[in-house]
């Protein structure tokens, strides 16, 4: 039987020769097979750093090895500009017996390179959505010659791009490059271990998702262990004395510190970071910040080395380039980091996750858990280290029930049990659709509505949009100057569509902050969205890269904040990101609740903390004639059932698993129980809504109010769920 390493291009061969492998790894020599034999659209899911990438290209390098030097052949599309660089270095190594280039593309690639291969199209591109967006735009009439014998796409982290813009986007652009070129390349999708690939196979193929083939890594041979861990915050008292010597230090311009005295949890967590090499992940920037900071405080207090450091997409390219470079380097090193270290950039072994929020998503959860234990026969190692607020009068209902704390637990036990979100791949994005209406008329300069209808509704949304619809966004594109009609019926750009497609900002299909420089030194050192520093003045002071930095100057003509580095201590505080928590994981923080759970993962020291959730859970949420509706049923469910108390004009708090009213619990019940769902007409009830309120995506400004309605509805309700949720009321 001939084996995966004989299908290889005798170059190939040799190059795996020189890399010293001895054998491949399952989901390889299924790639191989599957790809040099019966070759058709291929879906790989395996955890990070599992030889996903070798398993795509080391078939389809084989299969162009000839060729690639007259032709661009293989299209390889990344989430992020770090992940390109990353991989780009894995493939040139692959192919460094092979005669033609590797070209990467985006903002900060070689743009003589780009012309290079604009003029002669050959090898392998690497390149992100919004640059082949640029493209489309800017570069039409190079569009059929570039892709014109493309025969392979792969695209890495492809669960990444799901149910969300920047996914709908690259569906479409794809699309519309096999359409420009007339080609149908074979598509290749890598992704961290799902519990539902078939899920993707309708995404990357929607005309045959059958003929798409999944390889997954099915070993499991790792052990998960960890740990979560519970820490009260400072009294009221010490937090008082700790800013009065910070307001002493301002007030005489010192540049002593302030005498830090670091907390329990302050301690925990250094206690636990201060060795190996860890990711501490958070679900705000502020939280970062600050944590990173303490450590910093805590190491020079103890005279230890600093081995904190901080990653996030505000900071300098060049700030995060030397992190991950760090990363891969030091043995002893502990990185404070949001979703930007979450995806596969190659950061070497790490051997713990720790975490100082439950993220939003037990597949996010999955996924950084994943960056550990990377070693043969170690463990995948997280740590929860969390921070809860003493109980007293004043503390707000959400932290006396110790949400966190139950929602971490939630999402471990779903993690154990193999259970992580189903992806929806047939949502539809109507602000990337009129994102994509704009793009193909910025590509051609005009076309008729049936044109754009065919190009566009039919073949890169692959019929997702009806006529109706399309005639409707048309009309309020035209009502909002956006585009205008020409005598012989042509649709173009208006002077509005012309500013919107020419800034930079719309490669991007998502929102985008207003970004504003920060610089010390002649060196830009990061960036803050606009929305975050309005309050900041000349001598203000704040964190960046786990740095505290007092402003210079502020030049609003050049959006620019000249800093110098300072020891006084100032929070400056970035918005975060509130996400969706899907039902299942309220339905087990239910079960935890009224099971009384205590997991074996749970320190012995938070053991009381735990039991106070579930005493606090008895007295507010299960007293009989209390005050509060318990839902636990999913964010979707909660908002809709929101919306439905304000349109019956019921006063009702909203406390993410449940409602209070000071009219008692059985009044919301009955108010929900009256409900007649068959006869509610949910657009009417969103009519009475404001339009800034339901506009959450980029482009659905330009949506006619009862399509804007439909896409409120499909992205953030659950009116199904909600109506189970009522007739269940007892």
């Amino acid at each position: 039987m001939i084996t995966s390493f004989e299908l290889l291009d005798p170059k190939i061969q040799k190059i795996i020769y020189k890399l010293g492998w001895e054998r491949f790894k399952p989901i390889q020599d299924e790639a191989i097979a599957h790809l040099m034999q019966t070759p058709s659209d291929l879906i790989i899911s395996a955890p990070t750093s599992s030889g996903k990438t070798e398993a795509a290209f080391l078939p389809i390098i084989s299969l162009v090895a000839e060729s690639a030097n007259t032709a661009l052949k293989i299209l390889y599309i990344s989430p992020l500009k770090a992940l390109i660089n990353d991989q780009f270095r894995r493939i040139e190594e692959l192919c460094s017996n092979l005669e033609f280039p590797i070209t990467k593309w985006h903002g900060d690639a070689s743009q003589s390179k780009k012309t290079r291969l604009l003029n002669n199209p050959c090898g392998i591109l690497l390149i992100t959505p919004e640059s082949i967006e640029a493209l489309f735009l800017n570069k039409s009439e190079k569009l059929p010659l570039l892709f014109s014998q493309l025969e392979y796409v792969v695209i890495d982290e492809i669960h990444s791009f799901v149910e969300n813009e920047r996914g709908t986007q690259l569906k479409s652009l794809l699309n519309r490059i096999e359409e420009v070129a007339d080609i149908h390349p074979i598509k290749i999708g890598l992704s961290a271990t799902l519990n539902n690939p078939d899920a993707l196979k309708d995404w990357l193929n929607h005309d045959n998702p059958n003929s798409v083939k999944i390889i997954e890594d099915t070993t499991t041979d790792k052990i998960t262990r960890g740990a979560i861990k519970v820490f009260y915050e400072k009294d009221d008292e010490d937090k008082k004395v700790e800013s009065a010597q910070s307001d002493d230090v301002n007030k005489e311009q010192s540049h002593g510190l302030p005498e830090y005295q670091p907390s329990e949890f302050d301690s925990a967590l250094f206690n636990i970071i201060s060795k190996d090499k860890n990711l501490i992940f958070a679900n705000s920037k502020v939280s970062l910040e600050l944590n990173c900071d303490n450590m910093q405080m805590l190491s020079k207090k103890m005279h230890y080395p600093n081995i904190f450091y901080i990653h996030h997409g505000s900071l300098a390219k060049e700030l995060r380039e030397l992190t991950e470079l760090d990363l891969k380097t030091h043995q002893n090193i502990s990185v404070f980091c949001t979703n930007t270290l979450e995806l596969g950039i190659d950061i070497g072994n790490i051997n713990r996750i720790v975490f100082l929020f439950p993220p939003f998503s037990v597949s996010s959860l999955i996924q950084r858990l994943g960056r550990s234990g990377r070693k043969e026969g170690e463990a995948r190692e997280f740590q929860f280290v969390l921070e809860v607020p003493k109980i007293n009068p004043d503390t707000q209902l959400q932290d006396t029930l110790r949400l966190s704390l139950i929602q971490s637990i939630a999402m471990v036990e779903l993690m154990l049990e193999g259970w992580c979100e189903p992806m929806n791949t047939h949502a539809k994005d109507y602000s990337t659709f009129i994102h994509q209406i704009l793009s193909y008329l910025g590509q051609t300069g005009g076309k008729k509505a049936s044109g754009i209808y065919q190009a566009i509704a039919l073949k890169a949304f692959q019929g997702q949009f009806d006529k109706q619809e399309f005639m409707k966004i048309l009309r309020k594109l035209n009502e909002d100057g956006i585009i205008y009609s020409l005598p012989d019926e042509v649709l173009t750009l208006g002077n509005n569509g012309e500013k919107i497609v020419e800034n930079y900002k719309f490669y991007a299909a998502f929102i985008t902050s207003d970004e504003w420089k920060i610089v010390a030194n002649g060196k830009e050192i990061g960036r803050l969205d606009k929305s975050d520093i309005r309050a900041i003045e000349v001598e203000s002071v704040f964190l960046l890269a786990g740095k505290r930095w007092k402003v210079v100057s502020i030049n609003e003509k050049s959006s620019t904040i000249l800093v110098v580095r300072t020891e006084q201590k100032k929070l400056l505080s970035f918005h975060g990101n509130g996400q969706s928590i899907h039902k299942k994981i309220h339905e087990k923080m239910l079960e935890i609740y009224e099971q009384r759970y205590i997991p074996r993962y749970l320190a012995k020291a938070s053991t009381p903390i735990l039991m106070e959730a579930f005493e606090q859970y008895e007295i507010n949420i299960e007293l009989e004639d209390g005050n509060i509706l318990k839902t636990f049923a999913g964010t979707r469910v909660q908002n809709t059932l929101d919306i439905l108390l304000h349109w019956m004009k019921v006063k009702a708090e909203n406390l993410d698993i449940g409602f209070y009213s000071p009219n008692g619990e059985s009044y919301i019940r009955d108010k929900l129980k009256s409900i007649d769902f068959d006869s509610v007409d949910f657009n009417e009830i969103l009519n009475s809504m404001s339009r800034v309120f339901k506009e959450t995506r980029k482009y659905d400004k330009y949506l006619p109010d009862d399509l804007l309605n439909q896409s409120y509805i499909q992205l953030n309700m659950d009116i199904e769920g909600a109506k189970e949720f009522c007739n269940n009321l007892e």
